[in-house]
């Protein structure tokens, strides 16, 4: 059994400006001539929209074969593994302003081995500390999957009628190839299932991968905009990955007996497999 208790105890302090012009940018991937909010102009940085900064800047030399740094340094190697985005617990601490210097300690808290058989699976959760003035503004735990490289899921999930909770809102729509290429630029993502269709068939998709911390903002943002309650919670995993240009419906709903509960869910419009699930806790 490997021993990742040295992973464990490294961290990686960056330091950054929530500045308006990635917000500015990030913006106008949705903005329509009948846009129903104004986030900058409120000055308080939108629920998600810590993703647009504290972007993986290092060398090509150190890239690895699918973008990301190379691992063996603050993630284990894993050797023959893809990495996958599995989701995320973020606590919204305290507002954040547009131009407030801050500072993200990102540090490993669990390694979880969940291999069996012929199938490689580990579990990694990393703490997100995001400080401003030496106050905690949010914190995000992260949960990433590695896994064999030709793994593919055969587990469906179907959309169902959901008696628990009230259907508030719903949207369709569809992330095209200029949003996941302009996304990636803004975040400075280079993890090549975003925009190289041959390495995303390599690792078992039939299309470009949308990412998780977009689809994650998008349905916070269409929270903020409809539903506009504050939050202190927002919980979300990845069951399937969305793909480029596929159709997708977004249902937001509320708890019928805890009235401080929210919940989303994406779905294929076709298939009604459900693909992402999220929990929104209010004020």
């Amino acid at each position: 059994m490997q021993n990742f208790s040295n992973y464990l105890k490294k961290k990686i302090i960056i330091k950054d400006i929530f500045n308006i012009k990635e917000a500015e940018m990030y913006k106008n991937l949705f903005d329509t001539y009948i846009s129903k909010s104004k986030p900058i102009k409120n000055k308080i940085l939108p629920y998600g929209w810590h993703w647009l900064y504290f972007s993986d800047n290092f060398p090509v030399n150190e890239i690895g074969s699918d973008g990301h740094k190379k691992r063996g340094d603050f993630i284990p190697s894993f050797k023959g593994c893809k990495r996958m985005f599995a989701g995320s617990e973020i606590k919204f601490k305290k507002e954040i302003l547009f131009n407030d210097k801050a500072t993200k300690v990102s540090q490993i808290k669990k390694i979880e081995n969940k291999s069996k058989e012929n199938k490689i699976m580990y579990f990694v959760i990393i703490n997100h500390i995001y400080k401003v003035m030496s106050k905690v503004v949010l914190e995000e735990n992260q949960s990433l999957v590695f896994i064999n490289q030709d793994f593919k899921s055969k587990k469906k999930i179907l959309l169902a009628k959901d008696k628990e909770n009230l259907l508030l809102y719903k949207k369709n729509f569809s992330f095209n190839n200029i949003m996941l290429f302009k996304y990636s630029a803004i975040t400075y993502n280079s993890h090549r299932i975003h925009y190289d269709l041959n390495y995303a068939r390599e690792e078992g998709y039939t299309d470009l991968l949308v990412h998780g911390p977009l689809l994650a903002t998008f349905s916070l943002d269409e929270f903020r905009k409809n539903i506009r309650y504050k939050l202190t919670t927002f919980k979300f995993n990845m069951l399937k990955p969305v793909l480029v240009n596929e159709k997708i419906n977004l249902k937001i709903s509320q708890n019928i007996k805890n009235k401080k509960e929210f919940k989303a869910i994406i779905s294929c419009l076709k298939s009604k497999e459900i693909k992402f699930v999220a929990t929104y806790l209010i004020r």
